[in-house]
Parts: structure tokens; C-alpha cells; sequence
């Protein structure tokens, strides 16, 4: 097999599959290669590509970003599911008292996927990546009974991560992803790491501003522990009989408000899990995916460069797409290197 082509991508028998959900707001380019690059390496593992669209794109966009939803349908027919909200929440904490309203949960990034699903297990996946390996085989080969598997934490965000404040407060050693479960402030710690942290100037997200009724009743997990969901696996049959709509808690895609910040996308939904009893597991995903961070369309210039990189990676390794691409759009596509 050419290793430049897309490989099919039946389904295997006897491999495991899961489902993939993918949150879509433009990036068309970089959404392709994302898709097309997990089917190359992991495509035996993938059951239903579940694509939750956002209703608007990008002015800098060449194409629309639908393009890649119409070429998977032919590919894969029936596994390639597309829904778009009637109701879009961006960044938006989500209103609990809103929930029972299926026009707007669903417009919590990966609701479609979560509620509709009959997959064992779901992979959240960013639409800006690049699968280097087959990132589902060894995912599904880790997992064990975690609720939930791949990079805990954002770390660089989070007081507990500065061994001097944490000897000098708690007399222990700094938090991490592999011993987030041994890491386990009282409240009054909790709030202590963040004053400190802030008289020193060391940078923290200004969650503690919002503690009352919430970190004062469950202080761990701390305000940045969550498994970041540009690319983890989580286990539906253990988690989705607890979340909305069936449950009270938060479901993965979901946003909290937290003083004057929200809390960062499926914090909440990893602290209610947790408050069950449930554990997720660390997975370093640097071997496996590159992420192209902070490539919004409110960057231009880094969301062009973004695109152009893509688009050339697309037309050596997934060449047969851009030919299907330009018989549908009438458009012939040249990176920026290209026209350079």
C-alpha cells in the first residue's frame, strides 16, 4: 500500500472499535487532515465519526468546512454521522436550569455524540491535530477501568505544579498527572496555593475568586485537572448514565462558571465523575498527535499559516482528497509555500 494514500477502512474482525466525536468550527484544512490521518493509523478502530458542526466559519477560509463531512459520507456511509446545534454555546458556561431544553444541551460541544451513541467508548478529538500513530490500539490497550484516558491536567495553569509553594504550604512535593490522585488539598490549602502563587507572581487563573459553593464543598480535583479533550477516550457505559440528560452531572464538553473565569472545558465533568468514585488515567499523547494550539480565527495571520501548513500535508499524504476536493469545489487549492 502506498503509504501517501488513505488506507480503507472497514471494519476489522475482532478489533475493538469506538466512536469518535469531533467539535467542528472551520479550520477546514486542518479538520481533513484530523480525520483522515486517525483513519489512516487507527481506521480498524473506528466505529461512527460523529462531526458536530458550529454554525459559523471562518472569513479566512477557502473552502467550506463541510467539504470533509460530504467526502467521509461516501467513504464510510452510515459511520459518519453530521449534526448541527440549533442553539451554538462558544465558551459559554452552560445554565443548568436550561438543561431539560434538548435545543440547547446540545449545543455543548460533543452532546450529539454523547447522548446518541452505542459505542462502549468514546474519543474526543480536536479538529486541529495530526495522528502520527495508531493512537486508538494503544489507547484501548491502556484504559483499564479509568472512566476516562489522556493528557490530565493543565498543569501550567495550576499553583500545585510549583513544588516551592506546595513545601511551603502543604509540606509535600508538587501535583502532577501521574499522582493527581495523591494530590489532595484541604480547602484552606487550596485557597493558600492561589494567594501565594499570586503574591508572587506567578501566573493563576483567578478561579479562586469563585470558590465559595463550590471548592469550599469539594476541593479536589483542583480547578485545572481535567483529561484535555483535543484527544482522550472516555468510557460511556461508566459515565453517561450519571451526566445529563439521564444525571445531574456535567457532561464532557461542558463549561462552569467559577468567579469572574469559566472553568476550562470538562473540568466540571471530570470533578463530578470523580465525586463518584470514578478515576481516569494518564496518557501522553506527544508520540502520537501534534496540536496545533490557538489557531482561532481570531488570529489570522497564525490561522492562515495554520490552514497553509495543512493543506500541504494534505496534498502529500492525502492526495486524493484534494483531487476529490477540486472535482467538487471547481477550486484548484496551493499552500502558501506553494505560491511563495
Amino acid at each position: 500500500m502506498n503509504d501517501r494514500q488513505m488506507p480503507p477502512v472497514p471494519l476489522s474482525e475482532g478489533a475493538e472499535t469506538v466512536d469518535v466525536a469531533v467539535n467542528i468550527f472551520a479550520k477546514p484544512f486542518q479538520t481533513a487532515l484530523s480525520l483522515l490521518s486517525l483513519l489512516k493509523h487507527s481506521g480498524e478502530h473506528v466505529g461512527v465519526i460523529w462531526l458536530q458542526f458550529e454554525p459559523y466559519g471562518s472569513r479566512y477560509d477557502a473552502i467550506s468546512p463541510y467539504y470533509i463531512a460530504r467526502y467521509l459520507r461516501e467513504e464510510l456511509d452510515e459511520r459518519c454521522e453530521v449534526f448541527q446545534p440549533n442553539f451554538w454555546l462558544a465558551r459559554e458556561a452552560v445554565d443548568p436550569a436550561r438543561l431539560d431544553d434538548p435545543d440547547y444541551r446540545l449545543g455543548i460541544r460533543y452532546q450529539y455524540a454523547f447522548e446518541q451513541s452505542r459505542s462502549r467508548k468514546l474519543f474526543l478529538m480536536h479538529n486541529d491535530v495530526l495522528v502520527l500513530r495508531d493512537i486508538l490500539g494503544d489507547m484501548l490497550r491502556e484504559m483499564g477501568d479509568a472512566f476516562a484516558l489522556g493528557a490530565v491536567g493543565q498543569c501550567w495553569n495550576c499553583p500545585a505544579r510549583r513544588e516551592e509553594l506546595t513545601r511551603e504550604i502543604m509540606g509535600c512535593g508538587a501535583c502532577g498527572p501521574l499522582h493527581y490522585t495523591e494530590f489532595r488539598p484541604d480547602y484552606e490549602a487550596l485557597c493558600r496555593l492561589y494567594a501565594l502563587a499570586r503574591q508572587r507572581g506567578i501566573f493563576v487563573r483567578p478561579y479562586d475568586e469563585g470558590f465559595a459553593g463550590m471548592f469550599d464543598a469539594q476541593p479536589w480535583p483542583l480547578p485545572e485537572c481535567r483529561v484535555s479533550e483535543w484527544a482522550c477516550l472516555l468510557d460511556l457505559e461508566k459515565t453517561r448514565p450519571f451526566c445529563t440528560p439521564q444525571g445531574p452531572a456535567f457532561t464532557p464538553g461542558a463549561f462552569r462558571r467559577c468567579g469572574t473565569e469559566n472553568l476550562d472545558t470538562g473540568v466540571a465533568w471530570f470533578r463530578d465523575m470523580h465525586a463518584l468514585g470514578l478515576r481516569a488515567r494518564h496518557f501522553e499523547l506527544t508520540r502520537y498527535l501534534k496540536h496545533w494550539v490557538g489557531t482561532g480565527n481570531k488570529t489570522p495571520r497564525r490561522y492562515a499559516l495554520a490552514e497553509s501548513n495543512a493543506l500541504g500535508l494534505l496534498q502529500r499524504q492525502y492526495p486524493q482528497y484534494l483531487q476529490w476536493l477540486t472535482e467538487q469545489s471547481g477550486e484548484a487549492f496551493l499552500s502558501q509555500a506553494e505560491v511563495e
